[in-house]
């Protein structure tokens, strides 16, 4: 009697499970996020493949697609603390919202010596994300459209 009531516990117990998981994870590498072709159908960039990066506090992955003429995209995986002070600094920087994307967005234009860009940043129920497209051909529209990819894949 003991045995069947432990093994039905277990067993609800892991339907239980089974159900409110996600039905896919995300990724636990910002590599793992977004292709080399996803890039490009997204943006029109030609990139080459992903690099990792150190790890750094607060950040769980980040990787960084080379492409021509200085351009590069850099996806970040963040904790929701992280992306919530990262989201604030470039609201307080001239940054603005970003609807139809993750719970909050902001999007910003990169610092000068990128050689132009854009930074999206959003908020999900997984943490955070950053998608920056760094050089001359990183426009707020490339960016958008490739965090909108992004989040799909989480």
């Amino acid at each position: 009697m003991f045995r069947q009531k432990t093994q039905s516990i277990l067993i609800s117990a892991a339907v239980i499970v089974a159900f409110t998981m996600p039905a896919h994870a995300a990724p636990a590498d910002a590599c793992g996020l977004l292709s080399q072709a996803d890039i490009a159908k997204a943006t029109g960039l030609s990139v080459g493949a992903g690099e990792l990066g150190k790890p750094i506090p607060g950040v769980l992955s980040r990787c960084t697609w080379a492409g021509s003429a200085s351009n590069k995209v850099i996806v970040t995986i963040a904790d929701t603390a992280h992306m919530q002070l990262t989201m604030q600094a470039q609201q307080q920087s001239g940054g603005s919202s970003i609807s139809n994307l993750g719970l909050k967005a902001v999007g910003i234009k990169s610092a000068g010596f990128t050689d132009g860009g854009y930074i999206v940043s959003f908020l999900d129920q997984n943490g955070g994300v950053g998608v920056s497209i760094l050089g001359p051909d990183g426009t707020q529209d490339k960016a958008i459209a490739l965090a909108k990819v992004a989040e799909s894949h989480r």
